[in-house]
């Protein structure tokens, strides 16, 4: 490189610098529009010296070849910073008048004038129409009574009324006095010969049944009279057997032991004022208060190994005996029953070693 070179490298970095140091922002648009025209100068002294430099080349070397085609464009510059705004320009001229604007709402209405004076008066009016009829005047005070008129004849009997809606129940009533001997409750109490409460005695008698030792006959009690009536009779050996009943209870505490082997009585009673009789196996009082106390006593039956079978039976227990009659016939036995606990009664309330209790009961 010649001096020539050395001297535009020279001038083109003191351009750059001196683009640089352009940057103050206050002046930065003097800057700007002198750089440009500085640009536009040097433009012209890069191409005298191009020109100069290629002539100077070809006679200081005129072994090189000549000058190549230009360089493709180099990238694009970064972009500068906004230029500062411009100073304020003269105002313009005035515009024309607008259109119209729209008309205003309606102002408030004004307070009221005063009352002008006072015209002459006007014509008399012609007669209005009728006005609506007044409403009733108040009831007068009634007057005194009149004189009472002569009676009439009957009229006539008028139709019956409805019938009344039913009253409520009344008080129940005092109980009545017993009824007559028609209907009511029988029953037999077995072991006494009179009956409780207020039933009456239609005829007492002794227990009598199948013999406990024979497999056959009757199965259950009877009440027998003690002054039999017969109808046709004769001697005859194939036949059932009634013997007196007699208690079979031995010395357990329960009937005094002087009652074991007696033939055991029976009374046939009438509760006039009743109608039902029950038996309650295991209760010694009736149900409630509806029912009539008879007499409480023991379930008896005849001996569980026995040849023959008996029903149950409800002994009193204040037990009467049969007189004259206490020895061991081996009639139809009255033993007492407990309960197997094994075989399905619940124990306790049953016992397995007490004697089960009964109560008879009218209603």
């Amino acid at each position: 490189m010649n001096k020539l070179q050395h001297t535009i490298c020279g001038a083109l970095l003191t351009i750059m610098l001196v683009i640089m140091c352009h940057c103050n922002p206050v002046e930065e648009n003097e800057v700007v529009v002198q750089l440009q025209a500085d640009l536009e100068d040097l433009k012209g002294v890069v191409a005298s010296l191009k020109t100069v430099i290629e002539k100077s080349s070809a006679e200081n070397n005129p072994c090189e070849g000549k000058v190549g085609p230009p360089g493709l464009p180099g990238p694009p510059g970064l972009v500068g910073r906004d230029g500062r705004d411009g100073a304020k320009g003269d105002n313009g001229a005035d515009g024309s008048d607008g259109a119209d604007g729209r008309d205003g709402a309606d102002g408030r209405d004004g307070a009221d004038g005063r009352d002008g004076a006072k015209g002459e008066n006007g014509a008399d009016g012609g007669d209005g129409a009728d006005g609506l009829q007044g409403r009733d005047g108040a009831d007068g005070l009634p007057g005194r009574d009149g004189r009472d008129g002569e009676k009439g004849a009957a009229g006539t009997s008028g139709a019956p009324g409805d019938e009344g809606r039913e009253g409520a129940a009344g008080e129940p009533g005092p109980k009545g006095d017993p009824g007559d001997t028609a209907g009511g409750a029988v029953y037999t109490r077995w072991g006494r010969t009179t009956c409780g409460s207020d039933a009456v005695l239609i005829y007492e008698g002794f227990a009598g049944g199948t013999p406990w030792e024979n497999s056959g006959g009757g199965g259950n009690y009877q009440c027998m009279v003690y002054d039999a009536e017969y109808n046709r009779h004769n001697s005859f050996s194939t036949a059932g057997f009634v013997a007196a009943g007699e208690y079979d209870t031995f010395s357990f505490g329960i009937f005094s032991s002087s009652a074991h082997k007696q033939n055991t009585p029976c009374a046939i009673c009438h509760a006039k004022a009743r109608s039902s009789t029950i038996m309650v196996s295991g209760k010694r009082s009736c149900p409630d208060n509806d029912w009539t106390f008879e007499y409480e006593g023991y379930l008896m039956s005849g001996w569980y190994n026995s040849d023959s079978r008996t029903t149950y039976e409800c002994v009193d227990a204040e037990p009467e005996y049969v007189d004259g009659e206490s020895a061991d016939n081996h009639g139809a036995l009255f033993l007492f029953n407990r309960a197997v606990c094994d075989k399905g009664v619940s124990c306790p309330p049953y016992h397995a070693n007490k004697a089960i209790t009964c109560v008879v009961c009218t209603k």
